[in-house]
């Protein structure tokens, strides 16, 4: 009788063997592109310059093969490389969201970096890419609980499993190695919520990338693991199960449906923690038609979900990082400027007054009607703006934020997004226009015959 983790290390050995939904490798190069975008807009933060001098401290870390774009293709060793890749684009909390978590800052860096030390194809990455995000949500889908309500933050805790299965995939580890990697990846598993509005919820997912490959390294050394670790009673899905609600028994659907074109990537329109986004939309619908001054409001409510406003942590956050996870920023900046942008995240302007004038204005009520699709969100959330003279703005019940797999970005918007991020770097370089080089040869990834000589040629 086979087993959970039996079936995931067959799925990930015979993947060349099954006949995967066009829809799904169209999402995946939508992830790759998307959050390489983010990468290079999130290649100054801090954290990632703290990183990059640290790892550039450190000597006697191996062969250093692996290009960093933004670091004027500097190169690492591929554990660092990934570390830093993941840590960017993950840096401005602008990246892709799906399974409570962020899947492509962690998948695109182990499998673009795989790539680029094994000379891989795009086609190659494509499939990795795909493998990752069908591991991950095979995993995240027996859990009836969300998981940050304990404290877990999804997109480390399941990113270095899916990051690993991505990984051995480009390395076609055989399948006790396999099992071993998978094993290794779950003891390392970690993140925590209380790091939200930190460097350090950033550098979650360019630790999930690295010590993804580290696992799979240590597993082609030797190294073993239990045989079992999804499935185990003291396992990985039951240690971080919030309350043991996790079926570890039901049969796995990998090969069987394709969950990334199901369930789809949801796109950000803007760098803040996405269970504010539909906050935001219903502000910027009620601001831009009624079109009223912000001092006659009297009171503003907004509902969200227990899980929503764990995340949402800072009422009046002192800066741009904190602001990330402030469901009264999020408010207050829409009404105020009519957009939440990356310049609206700086520290300067977070300390505003007339943005933060607007705070005390401003209560959350939570719902119990959480979303049946992912429990880290509300069903509906929803905003009512009162204002002094008795008038009242009610955006009505907000199933998606624009963006959402179910509201998608049209091409023309998500390539705009592209550019823009682009050109946040090009404007703390100088360097000359990378964009429309790496646009393209991203979009037509599934052509590339080898990374290392694609990138190389957009930026060498």
């Amino acid at each position: 009788m086979s087993s959970l983790t039996q079936d995931i290390v067959h799925f990930i050995s015979q993947f060349d063997q099954y006949k995967v939904d066009p829809a799904a490798y169209r999402l995946a190069k939508m992830g790759i592109m998307d959050s390489m975008a983010c990468m290079f807009a999130g290649s100054e933060e801090p954290v990632v310059q703290i990183l990059a001098r640290h790892f550039g401290q450190q000597a006697g870390n191996g062969q250093a093969d692996v290009a960093v774009p933004f670091l004027g293709q500097k190169k690492l060793p591929l554990e660092q490389a990934a570390c830093l890749w993941a840590t960017a684009a993950h840096a401005l909390d602008y990246d892709d969201v799906a399974m409570s978590a962020h899947p492509s800052t962690v998948l695109m860096p182990v499998v673009m970096t795989g790539a680029f030390k094994m000379s891989a194809s795009g086609q190659e990455v494509l499939n990795a890419y795909v493998v990752g995000y069908e591991v991950w949500a095979e995993l995240f889908t027996r859990e009836k609980d969300p998981y940050h309500i304990k404290g877990w933050h999804p997109t480390a805790v399941f990113g270095i499993i899916a990051g690993a299965a991505a990984y051995a995939y480009l390395n076609r580890l055989p399948q006790e190695q396999l099992l071993n990697a998978l094993g290794i990846a779950a003891s390392m598993a970690s993140g925590l919520v209380a790091n939200f509005g930190t460097m350090t919820k950033p550098f979650h997912a360019g630790r999930a990338a690295s010590m993804a490959i580290e696992a799979v390294e240590l597993a082609r050394a030797g190294m073993t693991a239990c045989p079992d670790v999804f499935e185990h009673k003291a396992g990985f899905l039951k240690a971080i199960s919030p309350a043991g609600n996790v079926d570890t028994d039901k049969p796995a659907e990998l090969g069987k449906t394709w969950r990334l074109a199901q369930q789809g990537l949801n796109i950000k329109q803007y760098p803040v923690c996405y269970s504010g986004h539909r906050v935001i939309d219903g502000a910027l619908d009620i601001i831009n038609k009624e079109n009223f001054d912000l001092e006659e409001i009297a009171t503003i409510v907004a509902t969200i979900g227990q899980p929503q406003a764990s995340m949402l942590r800072n009422p009046c956050p002192e800066t741009g990082l904190e602001a990330k996870f402030s469901l009264e920023f999020d408010i207050a900046c829409a009404l105020l400027l009519r957009k939440v942008g990356l310049a609206e995240l700086s520290d300067d302007f977070v300390k505003r007054a007339d943005l933060r004038a607007i705070y005390p204005k401003i209560s959350i009520a939570i719902t119990d009607a959480l979303d049946p699709a992912d429990a880290a969100f509300a069903l509906h959330d929803r905003i009512v703006i009162s204002l002094k003279n008795g008038q009242v703005f009610d955006s009505g019940d907000i199933r998606y934020p624009v963006g959402h797999a179910n509201l998608p970005l049209d091409a023309e918007t998500l390539k705009a997004k592209f550019m823009d991020c682009l050109q946040i770097w090009h404007n703390h370089t100088g360097i000359a226009d990378k964009a429309q080089p790496l646009f393209k040869a991203l979009s037509g990834l599934e052509q590339q015959d080898n990374i290392r000589v694609t990138l190389d040629g957009i930026f060498a």
